[in-house]
């Protein structure tokens, strides 16, 4: 059981927190709600046409896509067809004027096409065995195996540039397409280098110019076509966010110019080989934490307990996954001097690539809707202008797209939908808009103050919070009804990432326990409490002076990137000095180092999620624990015991809510779920006070 868990069962029965009763059936709600920002216009005038297979012959997949003559050529899986490899799928043709879709008859029919190009006239067709070559008017077909010179047996793409045509084997060789076009030769050079974290196949080959571009999931290589040697490109297209790195290739597209656009799961991404300047629109991070089960719950049916504690595990997990992932963001942007963080886009494309096509100077861009990744947009951009003309959506994942003279084609994912997975879409839709409506790609800070500023409050927050503008954050959460998140929000803009007050941090944190006793951030913020300590006061607290502790920089969130979550506090936070007993109740402060008259207690490091304390030998209950002495016989406390010595310091540490007793939450918060403080609550009050404490401390120095 998690100490989160314990604390929602354990707060119904406290009486000093004066919170809400935990309820156990409340399932966690989303965490960092924070909508995409729409930065791109969307067209809805565009009229998306199925194209649909015999029913006798349904379709789930659409592997590849070309347009050669009149015709388009159709790389198609089956519903439920296990004889196939998952990368390839049956042949067919679409004769748009006759509105007729047919299967490929003859010698290809019996094939598996992974993949489809064009050459003028002809039509490449990527098969088990090697390749062949089909003329679009005649449907001649010439193959090329082993004997034709192609020793790769699952050649996965061909490519031309102004040198010749070229194939690429599975392995990285690279083969050129003899004068005479009747076979292949293998070139006298080696494989692109080999990269021992990648092991994936070699599955792009595209031709711009007088330049090649290989690429597997994760790598890329160029070279030009009479170079003897590849040249690998590791950081061409690297994020600036650790969280989409390393990123995975979806499609390569060439601009004919010696130039490549690049798909992927990160965004967009633009190489100019010959210079070997590339480019990155990096798609905009996500910080939202999804709530919910995470699983289907029939109508009718109740969750149960075991189903809403996995639940709010996971949604605390995801919390904690954020925070980290705000530290190293916070470390990437001191190594490189400028600011990084997960939510402040830098180009207006709404989510990762799936597949590109370009079509006269204009280029068609399919990517996951950032809302519901099952469906997908289509979006239209000019390179030139280096805008974007607007986009439409597709209730399906797109996995290839082409062009011809009228149409864009759209192949997509509709096998568990079971509905056709072909599309056709008239260009003119997007193509007429003027050039006055496009989009620049670029934001500056106004664009984004302005899209801001149209939020709702709560989400302006979690956006300003990960964006490191903390003033903000504070602005809006001032008050007492506050909600957990914003409490969470408030404390950590305190951080050393943040305004570096450890005072402030503290004391946020501990209005959050007290106040949300049973939320899904309280967890973490009693370990972090754990962790840092602290020397915060809380409201009400005494006003007696105290020391001050020596002041505490506030730099930057580039000079500070330490993790406030996982990692311990940086050496740079200089720790408050001792104070200085006094024959007068002290402020209660949460923290607070011993004087230097007493021994040092050591500071308790725990886990963000850590588990409670074992209970087996330091439990009251144990039988190892020395006898409670009879209560008539209590020992008068003596009169040195004033709050600065240990047992008071230890009461200052554990007595959260600063009411000068030790309730039943806050025991087992420090001692374990199932710990009773019934043997040293003497007057039955269900707390101890400051003598009872003193006896256990006593009974129970290291504690």
């Amino acid at each position: 059981m998690t100490l989160l868990l314990f604390i929602l069962i354990l707060a119904a029965g406290a009486t000093g927190l004066r919170a809400a009763p935990a309820n156990l059936t409340q399932v966690p709600r989303d965490v960092f709600a924070l909508r995409p920002l729409e930065w791109i216009p969307s067209v809805p005038q565009v009229r998306v046409i199925p194209v649909a297979f015999p029913d006798t012959k349904p379709m789930g997949y659409i592997h590849a896509l070309a347009t050669a003559g009149e015709r388009l050529w159709i790389s198609a899986h089956p519903f439920g067809d296990t004889n196939l490899p998952p990368t390839a799928g049956r042949l067919w043709s679409f004769l748009p004027g006759d509105n007729r879709i047919d299967p490929a008859t003859g010698v290809l029919e019996v094939h598996a096409v992974s993949g489809l190009q064009t050459r003028g006239k002809q039509l490449w067709l990527m098969i088990d065995g090697g390749l062949a070559r089909m003329d679009a008017g005649t449907f001649a077909v010439d193959p090329f195996g082993s004997a034709q010179g192609i020793t790769s047996p699952q050649p996965p793409a061909v490519a031309e540039t102004r040198r010749g045509f070229f194939a690429l084997g599975d392995s990285g060789s690279l083969f050129r397409l003899s004068p005479d076009e009747r076979t292949f030769f293998r070139l006298d050079a080696s494989p692109p280098t080999p990269d021992t974290r990648d092991t994936s196949a070699w599955r792009f080959l595209a031709g711009s110019g007088e330049w090649l571009l290989a690429a597997t999931d994760r790598r890329v290589a160029v070279r030009q076509a009479d170079a003897p040697r590849w040249t690998t490109l590791p950081t061409a297209l690297k994020p600036r966010s650790p969280e989409l790195d390393p990123i995975r290739l979806f499609a390569v597209c060439p601009d004919a110019e010696g130039g490549f656009w690049i798909g992927s799961d990160a965004g967009l991404g633009f190489l100019h080989a010959e210079t070997g300047t590339s480019q990155f629109r990096e798609r905009a991070g996500t910080v939202s934490v999804p709530g919910g089960l995470g699983i289907p719950i029939a109508a009718g049916m109740q969750p149960t307990a075991a189903a809403i504690e996995a639940a709010r595990d996971r949604v605390t997990d995801g919390i904690r996954e954020r925070m980290k992932l705000r530290s190293r963001l916070a470390r990437n942007a001191r190594e490189s001097g400028r600011p990084i963080d997960a939510v402040t886009p830098l180009s207006r494309i709404p989510s990762g690539v799936r597949a590109l096509a370009m079509d006269h100077g204009f280029l068609w861009v399919a990517t996951a809707d950032p809302v519901f990744p099952m469906r997908s947009r289509i979006l239209l951009f000019h390179p030139g202008s280096r805008k974007w003309v607007g986009w439409f959506a597709l209730g399906f994942p797109v996995t290839t797209l082409a062009v011809d003279d009228r149409y864009l084609w759209i192949g997509a994912d509709t096998q568990f939908a079971r509905a056709t997975p072909l599309y056709a879409v008239e260009k003119s839709a997007l193509l007429s808009i003027p050039s006055t409506r496009w989009s620049p790609d670029t934001l500056d800070a106004e664009d984004i103050r302005m899209k801001v500023a149209a939020l709702p409050i709560p989400e302006r927050t979690v956006f300003a919070f990960f964006s490191g503008d903390y003033a903000n954050v504070l602005r809006w959460t001032e008050g007492d009804s506050l909600t957990d998140e914003q409490w969470f929000l408030r404390a950590m803009s305190f951080d050393p990432i943040g305004l570096n007050q450890s005072d402030q941090l503290a004391l946020n944190l501990r209005r959050l326990i007290i106040r949300h006793p049973e939320s899904v951030f309280t967890g973490l913020a009693t370990a972090l409490l754990e962790r840092t300590g602290s020397t915060a006061p809380s409201p009400g607290t005494p006003t007696t002076p105290t020391p001050t502790p020596a002041p505490i920089p506030s730099p930057s969130p580039i000079q500070t990137p330490t993790p406030p979550l996982n990692l311990e506090p940086p050496a740079s936070i200089v720790p408050p000095p001792p104070p200085v007993p006094v024959p007068v109740p002290a402020p209660v402060v949460l923290g607070i180092a011993p004087p230097a008259s007493a021994p040092a207690q050591p500071l308790t490091t725990a886990p963000l999620v850590a588990s409670p304390l074992s209970t087996n030998s330091a439990s009251p209950s144990s039988t190892t624990r020395p006898p409670l002495p009879p209560r008539t016989n209590t020992p008068p406390i003596p009169s040195n015991r004033v709050p600065g010595n240990p047992a008071s310091l230890a009461l200052q540490r554990r007595d959260l809510n600063r009411d000068g007793k030790i309730n039943l939450v806050e025991w087992r918060l420090w001692q374990g779920p199932k710990a009773d403080l019934r043997d040293w609550d003497q007057n039955g009050d269900q707390e101890l006070d400051r003598q009872e404490f003193q006896v256990f401390f006593e009974a129970n120095p290291n504690r």
